[in-house]
C-alpha cells in the first residue's frame, strides 16, 4: 500500500508533463448532482490514467523496476501459505447451525476424524461369506493391525483411535463373531456356525449388517442372510490433538502411515495374483493425494492456455510489412509475466493476511490466463491510435492511458467487485476463491497501467531504431530515429486523419439487422424469451457436489464410490450422534423424556436398530454400575461420575461425556452423546430434512443439543447455495449497476444491468440442460460470469454513447466497426484461456468451463446483437452525442 502510494504521488508531480493538449471530460451543462459527480470522477480518473501514461513513457524503466519489486515484495507472503484441505472447514457456511454443531464436537469430545476404509470383493464376483473368502479377509485384517509398520516403525495400535491408551483400539467388523481370532473363525467354520452366527448379530443384537456388508443375499422364507458380494471395514486413526492429555500431535505420523497401508494394500494386493479378493481402499491422505494429482496434471493445461494467449497476442500485435521490426512480440510476451505476478501477488497477499486457500483457487488462473490480457490490448489499440495521428513522444501514453485507461478501469472494477461479492458469504472456501480473484484483477489493473505501458514504450523505441523484435531499446533518453515519426506506427500516411474508423464487416453486414423494426422485435423478443425459458428452467436443477467430482476420473476414490452406489444402492450408514448440552441426569422427568426421545428416533425409517447399537451406551453402562453398588441411579448421579470414569473397564466411555472439570474430579457434566446409526442415499436435500426434523424434536422436547453427521454440514451448504446465489449476484449487478450510473448517463446502464442479468439468467438454466447442479463450483463460475460478460457489454455502450453519427444507422455502424472486433478478440481470449479446462482430468474443472464457455458465447451474443438492439431504442434520449460520460476520443 505504501509503495503504490509512492507510485500515485510520483505521477502527480511528474515534471514537463504535456497534459494541456488532451482531451478531457467536458463540464456538463446540466447542474444536477449527479452530473457533477460524473464529471468529477471522470476528470479525476483521466487525470491520473493520463498521468500514469506520462509517467510510463517517461521512466518505463523505472515503472518495469518499480513494479517487479513490488509484486516480488508482496509474494513473499506466499511463504505463510496454508493450504486448507479439510472439507468441513471449506464448504460448510460457518453461520449455520451445522458448522457451530461440528465445532462443537470436535472442541468437546474425543474424536477421530480420520481413518481407512476397505472395500473387499470375491475377483469371481461370488459371494464374499465363504470360508476361503472370510479367512483372507481376517488375515488382512491382522495384517492391517498387527504386523503392518511405517517406515519409521510405526504400526496401527500406535496410531489408532482409542479414548486411553490401555485401551483397545476402536474398531468394529464382522470379524468380532470371532473375536478377530483366525483359530477360533476356524472352529466357527468347521461348525458350520459362520452364518448363523451373522445372523445372531442382527436378529439378537440387533446390529444392522448393511453398516459391514452390501449386496446381501437373503432367504426368501426366512429372510435370513446367505451371503453378500462386498465387506466393509472401517479403522479409525488419530490425527490432531484433543482434550486428553495423554493423546500427541500424530497427524504427521497418521500420514506417513497412510501412505505405507495405501501401497500395500490397495496397489500392491491388488497386483498380487495369489490373491483370490480385490480391494478398494480409500484414507484421507490418499484423498488430498488425489486433489493434489488433479493440480498436479491439470497444471499443464495452464502452461498450454498462457501458451496460446501469447500467441494470440503476439497476432494481435502483429504489424505487416517489416512485420520483424513493427510488430510488437515483445509486448505481447509481456502477458506471461503479467499473468504470472497477478497470481503470485493474490497468493502473497492471501498469505500474508491468513487466509487459506484450496483446490478451487488453481482455477482462477484459468480466468486470469483469459481475461487478464484484454486490458492490454484496448491500451496498444489506443497507443497505435496516438501513434497513427503522429503524436509526439511523451504525449502518445498519456493519450492512451487517458482514453482507453478508463474502458480499463470499468471493466477492471467489475471485475474485482463482482469476486468481492462472493466474500460476503459465509462459505469459507468460495470466500477464499472470491478473495484470490478480486486480488488478481487488482493486481492486473496495476500491472496493466504501469508494467505493460512502459513495456510497450520501450518497445516502440526499439520499432523507432529500426531493430528487428530479438533486441530491446533500453536508450530512454535517445530522440533520434532511424524511420521517420510519422511512420512510427506504420499505418499512418502521416496525414492526421488516421482517426476514421475502418469499416469491418460487423458494421456493413449487421447495421442493417440491428436498426430496423424487424430486428429489433426479433432479437427483443427472442432474448426476452429465452431468459425467460431459461428462468423456468433454472427452478428444476438441483444442487451438491460428490467426492468423486473433484477428484480425477480415473482416481481410485471413485471406484469405492461406485461400488457403493452397486452394492448399498446409493445408501450408506453412519454413525450419527446425538448431543446434549447440560446436565440433567438427575432428573426423573428430563432422563425420561431423553428415553422417549431414543424411542423416536429408533422408529425412524432412516436409522437402524437402536441407540448404542451392540456396545451399548455409557448412560446404561453407568446406570448398570450404580445399580450394580446399590446406588441410586438419579441421587447418586453425579456424586460417583469421577470413580465410574476412572475405571479400566470404563474409560472408553470418556469419548462420549465431557465433564466441566477434569475426569478425576467430574461431578457435572457439560455435555454427553450417544450414537445411533443412520442410513439414506447421498442426497443433501434428504439429508437436510433429516437434521431438521430431528433437531425441531429435541428442541420440541426442552433439550439443549443437536442431532450431527458431517454430511449434514454439506446438507446445510446445498440448502443455502441458491440463496448465497441470488444473494451475491444481486450484490454484483447493483454495483455494476451503480458503477456505471456514475460513471456513464443512466440509460446505458441499465441496458448494461440489462444484459448481464440476461445472460446470468441464460448462465443458470443453460447449467440444467448441461446437467450441472448448482454448487460451489458452478457458484464461484456465477460470480466470475458478471465480471466477464460487463465486459463485452460496456466497450459497445461506451463506444456508442460517445460515437459519430446523427443517424441511428451511423451510430451503429460506428460502433461495431469501432468495439465489434475488440470484444470479439476479447471472448477469444477467454475462450482460449479456458478451452483447456475442458480436457481437464476432473468434473469441478469441466463445470468451470461449461460456465465460462456459456458466459462467453452469451456475453458477445449479447453484446452484439442485444446491446445495440436496446441502445437503439433509447437513442432519442441522447441523440447527437449529449452524454456526459468519459469518451472513447477516437481522434486527438
Amino acid at each position: 500500500v505504501l509503495g503504490f502510494g509512492v507510485f500515485l504521488r510520483t505521477c502527480l508531480l511528474l515534471k514537463d508533463h504535456p497534459l494541456a493538449a488532451l482531451t478531457m471530460p467536458e463540464k456538463p451543462t446540466q447542474t444536477h448532482a449527479l452530473g457533477l459527480l460524473r464529471h468529477n470522477v471522470l476528470l479525476a480518473l483521466e487525470t491520473f490514467m493520463a498521468k500514469c501514461g506520462g509517467a510510463a513513457e517517461a521512466h518505463p524503466l523505472k515503472i518495469i523496476l518499480f513494479s517487479i519489486c513490488m509484486t516480488l515484495l508482496v509474494s513473499t507472503g506466499m511463504s505463510s501459505l496454508v493450504v486448507e484441505t479439510e472439507s468441513l472447514e471449506l464448504w460448510v457456511p460457518t453461520n449455520m447451525d451445522a458448522y457451530k454443531n461440528y465445532k462443537y464436537t470436535d472442541e468437546n469430545f474425543l474424536s477421530s476424524n480420520r481413518g481407512a476404509v476397505m472395500l473387499y470383493q470375491a475377483k469371481d464376483g461370488g459371494s464374499v461369506l465363504r470360508s476361503e473368502y472370510m479367512e483372507e479377509m481376517l488375515g488382512l485384517h491382522k495384517n492391517f493391525t498387527t504386523d503392518t509398520s511405517s517406515p519409521a516403525g510405526l504400526k496401527y495400535k500406535e496410531i489408532c483411535h482409542r479414548v486411553s491408551p490401555e485401551l483397545p483400539c476402536d474398531f468394529s467388523n464382522l470379524f468380532m463373531i470371532a473375536n478377530y481370532d483366525i483359530a477360533t473363525f476356524k472352529a466357527l467354520d468347521q461348525a458350520g456356525q459362520v452364518l448363523t452366527s451373522i445372523n445372531n448379530l442382527e436378529t439378537v443384537n440387533q446390529i444392522p449388517m448393511q453398516i459391514y456388508m452390501g449386496g446381501i443375499e437373503r432367504d426368501a422364507t426366512t429372510n435370513l442372510i446367505t451371503g453378500a458380494k462386498i465387506m466393509r471395514m472401517v479403522y479409525p486413526m488419530s490425527s490432531v490433538n484433543t482434550s486428553d492429555p495423554l493423546r500427541p500431535d500424530l497427524i504427521d505420523m497418521v500420514n506417513d502411515y497412510e501412505d505405507t497401508i495405501q501401497d500395500k494394500f490397495y496397489w500392491d494386493w491388488n497386483k498380487d495374483a495369489s490373491k483370490i479378493g480385490t480391494i478398494k481402499m480409500i484414507t484421507q491422505k490418499s484423498v488430498d493425494d488425489e486433489i493434489g494429482r488433479l493440480i498436479a496434471v491439470d497444471s499443464v493445461l495452464f502452461v498450454a492456455s498462457i501458451i496460446a494467449i501469447v500467441m494470440i497476442l503476439c497476432g494481435t500485435f502483429y504489424k505487416s510489412p517489416n512485420a520483424m521490426i513493427r510488430s510488437r512480440c515483445v509486448a505481447g510476451l509481456s502477458a506471461f509475466i503479467i499473468i504470472i505476478f497477478s497470481i503470485m501477488f493474490a497468493f502473497g497477499m492471501m498469505g500474508a493476511m491468513g487466509i487459506p486457500m484450496n483446490s478451487i483457487c488453481i482455477m482462477i488462473c484459468f480466468v486470469v490466463a483469459g481475461v487478464g490480457v484484454d486490458d492490454m490490448i484496448v491500451i496498444e489499440n489506443f497507443y497505435q491510435k496516438a501513434l497513427d495521428a503522429n503524436m509526439p513522444r511523451g504525449k502518445r501514453m498519456a493519450y492512451a492511458l487517458q482514453h482507453g485507461g478508463l474502458s480499463v478501469f470499468l471493466t477492471s472494477a467489475s471485475s474485482i467487485f463482482a469476486f468481492a461479492s462472493g466474500t460476503s458469504l459465509h462459505i469459507p472456501g468460495i470466500v477464499q476463491f472470491c478473495t484470490c480473484g478480486s486480488l488478481c484483477f487488482t493486481w492486473i489493473f496495476f500491472l496493466s497501467i504501469t508494467f505493460f505501458p512502459a513495456v510497450l514504450c520501450i518497445d516502440q523505441q526499439r520499432i523507432e531504431k529500426n531493430l528487428p523484435q530479438c533486441v530491446c531499446c533500453f536508450n530512454c533518453c535517445t530522440s533520434h530515429s532511424k524511420v521517420q515519426e510519422g511512420d512510427a506506427g506504420g499505418d499512418s500516411s502521416g496525414s492526421g486523419d488516421s482517426g476514421d474508423i475502418k469499416s469491418t464487416w460487423a458494421g456493413e453486414k449487421l447495421t442493417p439487422i440491428l436498426t430496423s423494426k424487424v430486428g429489433k422485435i426479433l432479437i427483443g423478443g427472442f432474448c426476452v424469451g429465452f431468459a425467460g425459458l431459461n428462468g423456468y428452467l433454472l427452478t428444476l436443477n438441483g444442487t451438491g457436489l460428490s467426492v468423486s467430482d473433484v477428484v480425477p476420473d480415473d482416481s481410485y476414490v471413485i471406484e469405492l464410490t461406485e461400488a457403493t452406489d452397486t452394492f448399498w444402492t446409493g445408501k450408506l450408514t453412519r454413525g450419527l450422534q446425538i448431543v446434549f448440552k447440560g446436565d440433567f441426569y438427575s432428573d426423573p422427568a428430563q432422563v425420561s423424556k431423553m428415553e422417549e426421545y431414543f424411542t423416536w428416533a429408533e422408529g425412524l425409517d432412516y436409522t437402524l436398530g437402536v441407540v448404542g447399537g451392540t456396545s451399548g451406551t455409557w448412560y446404561d453402562a453407568y446406570v448398570t454400575w450404580l445399580e450394580g453398588q446399590g446406588l441410586d441411579r438419579y441421587s447418586d448421579f453425579s456424586a460417583n461420575l469421577s470413580t465410574f470414569l476412572a475405571l479400566p473397564q470404563y474409560k472408553e466411555w470418556r469419548a462420549h461425556v465431557t465433564c466441566t472439570t477434569d475426569y478425576d474430579t467430574c461431578t457435572e457434566i457439560r455435555c454427553s452423546q450417544f450414537y445411533i446409526t443412520q442410513t439414506s442415499e447421498i442426497d443433501t436435500y434428504i439429508l437436510y430434512l433429516q437434521e431438521v426434523e430431528m433437531n425441531e424434536k429435541l428442541e420440541s422436547m426442552g433439550f439443549s443439543g443437536f442431532n450431527f453427521l458431517d454430511e449434514f454440514g454439506y446438507a446445510d451448504a446445498d440448502s443455502t447455495i441458491e440463496k448465497s446465489t441470488v444473494q451475491s449476484l444481486s450484490f454484483a449487478l447493483c454495483v455494476v449497476l451503480l458503477l456505471m450510473v456514475v460513471l456513464m448517463d443512466s440509460i446505458p446502464a441499465l441496458c448494461i444491468f440489462a444484459c448481464v442479468l440476461f445472460i446470468d439468467v441464460d448462465l443458470l438454466g443453460m447449467l440444467y440442460l448441461w446437467d450441472v447442479k448448482l454448487s460451489s463450483v458452478s457458484f464461484t463460475g456465477m460470480v466470475m460470469s458478471i465480471g466477464l460478460s460487463v465486459d463485452y457489454n460496456v466497450h459497445i455502450a461506451h463506444a456508442f454513447l460517445h460515437g459519430k453519427g446523427d443517424t441511428l444507422e451511423q451510430r451503429t455502424k460506428y460502433t461495431l466497426d469501432l468495439m465489434g472486433g475488440s470484444v470479439l478478440k476479447g471472448g477469444l481470449t477467454t475462450f482460449v484461456g479456458t478451452v483447456v479446462l475442458s480436457m481437464a482430468s476432473s468434473t469441478a474443472f469441466r463445470i468451470f468451463f461449461k460456465v465460462v464457455f456459456g458466459t462467453v458465447t452469451f456475453g458477445i451474443l449479447h453484446g452484439v446483437f442485444l446491446m445495440p438492439v436496446l441502445l437503439g431504442l433509447a437513442f432519442p434520449c441522447f441523440q447527437g452525442g449529449g452524454g456526459h460520460g468519459a469518451k472513447v476520443a477516437v481522434e486527438p
